[in-house]
């Protein structure tokens, strides 16, 4: 049996629960309950961090998976040595973080781990249940996972971009033209990938002969994006093609109270992050990128490409900020670890540029 509260799922006490006892689950559920509603993706994976069983779920793709560091996760570590969640102390989080190095887990992981433990035992703090953080003191770069600054996420050249959009275009099956406007829209808008899952149609708005696209960020702050020739031509005729609107008014005038997947699976649902990133790997290769790209390639690539080719148009940072939907300026900076000539030129518009640069080398 699985007990709905909020925005979250979970099953029934399992022995991680027993040990944490009933206070500490309210408390914990009452954490979840706060970063689900800043960012359900956070929130998923801080849960699968600590152990939660059945984590978070999605009020529309479900419960996530089973937890991401499976033994090793921080419950599964205090369990195992008889530890006091209450009473960590601090020399077990570094232990607990050497052991999912030796274990051979990634940078990002590691990072990522921390973060929860620390958010988790901060939470405690505020509540008043412990004093002190027993992370609080534990510096993420002494304990050797800060990424290292000359290996950033990578970003595609604007004509590998175009090179992908110019694959997707070729895919055949009967989800060809969703395949197409998915790919455009990671290129073009640089949306999070649970940005993109989450859109409807409902978010696509007409606003002085513009298409745009109505996008709730982190924090449930919404931001509104342009959508170039490139995206709405394939966006546009991906909507066109669907039975299911044949009776909604589109272009911001979508009738009704229920939310109708912009980006719609065979069932009705909407897109799911696996289904994209399994997409975004298949294109790449069908576009002739090196395999080390090819084995990089995730919607977070995408979102840097974006941020690098709104640099080469000519953008300033505050412009790529808002793009993006950072809330901190730092955020974007780190986004931003290339330069080049700049043009003025929007992200659409270097993309079409490119092509017709193509085209002529083709033809010469």
């Amino acid at each position: 049996m699985v007990e709905a509260t909020g925005s979250l799922v979970r099953a029934d006490a399992g022995p991680t629960w027993d040990d944490l006892g009933d206070q500490l689950v309210a408390e914990t559920e009452e954490w979840l309950e706060r970063l689900s509603a800043k960012s359900w993706a956070t929130a998923r994976g801080y849960a699968r961090d600590l152990g939660y069983r059945i984590p978070v779920a999605h009020p529309e793709k479900g419960p996530a998976r089973s937890p991401l560091l499976g033994g090793l996760n921080w419950w599964a570590w205090l369990r195992t040595r008889g530890l006091n969640p209450l009473a960590v102390p601090e020399i077990e989080v570094i232990r607990w973080l050497a052991a999912l190095d030796d274990a051979g887990y990634a940078t990002a992981t590691r990072a990522r781990a921390l973060c929860s433990v620390r958010s988790w035992h901060q939470f405690l703090v505020d509540k008043g249940l412990i004093e002190k953080s027993p992370a609080a003191g534990v510096s993420a770069g002494a304990q050797g996972i800060r990424p290292p600054e000359d290996s950033p996420t990578i970003s595609l050249t604007s004509a590998q971009a175009v090179a992908m959009i110019e694959a997707a275009d070729r895919l055949q099956g009967p989800m060809r033209l969703r395949h197409a406007a998915t790919v455009a829209l990671l290129l073009i808008t640089g949306v999070r990938i649970g940005e993109l899952c989450g859109l409807a149609v409902q978010d696509l708005v007409n606003r002085q002969g513009t298409q745009k696209l109505r996008v709730k960020g982190k924090g449930g702050k919404y931001r509104p994006l342009e959508l170039a020739d490139i995206a709405w031509e394939r966006l546009s005729a991906y909507l066109d093609s669907r039975p299911d609107l044949k009776v909604v008014v589109r272009r911001g005038q979508a009738g009704g109270r229920t939310r109708i997947p912009l980006l719609m699976t065979r069932t009705g649902k909407p897109i799911t992050s696996h289904e994209v990133f399994r997409l975004l790997r298949r294109v790449a290769a069908l576009a002739g990128l090196p395999d080390e790209v090819v084995e990089r390639m995730t919607p977070h690539v995408t979102r840097h490409t974006t941020a690098q080719l709104a640099l080469q148009s000519g953008a300033n940072i505050e412009e790529i900020r808002l793009l993006l939907g950072h809330a901190s300026i730092r955020t974007t900076q780190r986004y931003l670890h290339a330069s080049g000539e700049q043009v003025p030129l929007g992200v659409g518009e270097v993309l079409a540029a490119q092509r017709a640069a193509d085209a002529t080398a083709s033809a010469a």
